[in-house]
């Protein structure tokens, strides 16, 4: 028998904690131990209040760790692109200098380096 209403204690939990602006470490741990336990009282309606939660990446990799998934795994999806959304953007940074200075490069050697951090992460082969 599933138990619904753990989404009543998980997704106020989950909003308390954006709310005060916890970092993502607290928020992976915290929601992380509490959606074990939640599955331990037999929660099988997770994948819900991972729906409300997919614009917060740590929260999602919460849920990922306790193998929650929505049923569409659009969830994998946007995880794997604010991964690539960081590396590309440390690749620009490590390439054109510290966050906040601009430096003129040309748009070829800027796509160039956002090309080559997309492949990294797919593991695609470099020419």
């Amino acid at each position: 028998m599933g138990w619904n209403s753990a989404n009543r204690i998980f997704d106020p939990v989950a909003r308390a904690l954006i709310d005060t602006g916890a970092d993502d470490t607290t928020k992976r741990k915290v929601l992380g131990d509490l959606i074990g336990e939640l599955q331990d009282g037999d929660w099988d309606t997770g994948d819900e209040s991972l729906e409300d939660f997919l614009d917060d990446p740590a929260i999602v990799a919460a849920f990922h760790d306790r193998n929650v998934h929505t049923q569409d795994r659009g969830c994998c999806q946007r995880t794997r692109l604010a991964e690539a959304q960081e590396r590309v953007t440390k690749a620009l940074t490590e390439a054109f200098g510290a966050e906040g200075v601009m430096v003129q490069v040309s748009p070829h050697t800027a796509a160039q380096v956002a090309i080559d951090a997309i492949r990294d992460l797919i593991g695609g082969e470099q020419p």
